[in-house]
């Protein structure tokens, strides 16, 4: 036999006469068994259950400090000192149960609506990658002649700045091109100019110059390899200075000697716009003439910088360079020139049937 609390539901002896939970009397409680109690005990529904137990929380907050203070120093209290000082409690500071929290993720997006989905920025993200092609390549081949032509126009300065002084390596088809667009350049100047002068002869007269102009570009090209080359076989047999290969020191020729470079590209410049005259053919003609002379000069003082090793005097040296350019230039004249005059003749031939029909 026992007691229950009518404001907390705690079981009591069936003697005692205040609640050893709350403090509340129970004067007026009748003491029941356990079953009945077990069946009266068990609440209707869950709400009544949390109900019951908020009550019992809530009770047991609401105790004055004055109890606990009691308590703390060992006091006996008395029931009518508790019965006192216990108050009702009171339903409005009840706590409510905490809500699980996929019920609080529900509500918060039940009160700020339906969040934006990020399908469509994705979708917009994926197709606009899909759109952006990949960076092209650069061209290999004009990547290399970029960097070519570039280092060839620092060859050229330095040239023009110190042309008896090679201070540093270059490519070794530096001098090779030099003589290239000097030789074009005099072909095309002279090419325009003779143009000029048979654009009213007959096409078979014309084609004729033409193929005599070609033989003669041919011919000075061969003539300047070879004084290249004579040069070269002097300065690497003869005195012994192994420490360039032919196109190195056709690279170091032309170094010494690009000022004629820079004079056959004017005498083009001045043909293409017109500005050919008696005076301005003069000037050509000047300017040709100092290229030539660069030319020959830069092969002598190749000959007298060259690091001998044999001890082969360079004086003699100078003097075989001469024989040897005297007998290329008497062989690519015998074979060269015979052609062109041939090619000569036959225009004037044909010049002079065209006015007998």
């Amino acid at each position: 036999m026992f007691k229950i609390c009518p404001n907390c539901g705690a079981h009591n002896t069936a003697t005692a006469k205040f609640c050893t939970r709350c403090g509340t009397s129970l004067a007026g409680v009748v003491a029941t068994a356990e079953k009945a109690v077990q069946r009266s005990a068990q609440p209707t529904s869950e709400n009544e259950a949390s109900t019951a137990n908020t009550a019992a929380v809530s009770e047991q907050s609401s105790v004055p400090s004055s109890l606990t203070s009691s308590s703390a120093q060992n006091q006996p209290v008395t029931p009518q000192q508790a019965q006192s000082q216990v108050t009702p409690p009171d339903n409005s500071q009840q706590q409510v149960p905490p809500q699980p929290a996929s019920t609080q993720t529900q509500s918060q997006q039940t009160a700020q609506g339906p969040a934006p989905t990020a399908q469509p920025y994705q979708q917009a993200d994926q197709t606009q990658q899909q759109a952006q092609t990949p960076p092209e390549e650069p061209n290999p081949t004009v990547e290399a002649t970029k960097k070519y032509a570039g280092s060839y126009w620092r060859y050229l300065v330095d040239s023009i700045k110190h042309p008896a002084t090679v201070t540093r390596p270059y490519h070794q088809y530096f001098g090779l091109t030099s003589l290239a667009i000097t030789i074009v350049s005099l072909a095309l100047t002279i090419a325009l100019m003779t143009g000029s002068a048979v654009s009213s002869l007959p096409g078979a007269i014309a084609s004729n110059v033409l193929m005599t102009f070609l033989k003669l570009v041919f011919l000075v090209a061969v003539l300047m390899i070879a004084v290249v080359a004579v040069y070269y076989l002097v300065v690497n047999g003869m005195l012994g200075d192994r420490r360039r290969s032919f196109l190195t020191f056709t690279t170091e020729y032309a170094f010494h000697c690009n000022w004629m470079v820079f004079f056959s590209v004017f005498t083009l410049l001045m043909q293409m716009l017109g500005m050919i005259n008696i005076g301005s053919i003069f000037l050509i003609w000047l300017l040709l003439s100092l290229g030539s002379g660069l030319f020959v000069i830069s092969g002598t003082y190749m000959l007298f910088t060259a690091q001998s090793t044999n001890r082969f005097d360079k004086i003699y040296a100078y003097l075989i360079v001469g024989i040897l350019l005297v007998i290329v230039f008497l062989i690519i004249m015998t074979f060269g020139l015979s052609s062109i005059l041939g090619g000569i003749g036959q225009g004037i031939n044909d010049f002079g049937r065209s006015f007998n029909f």
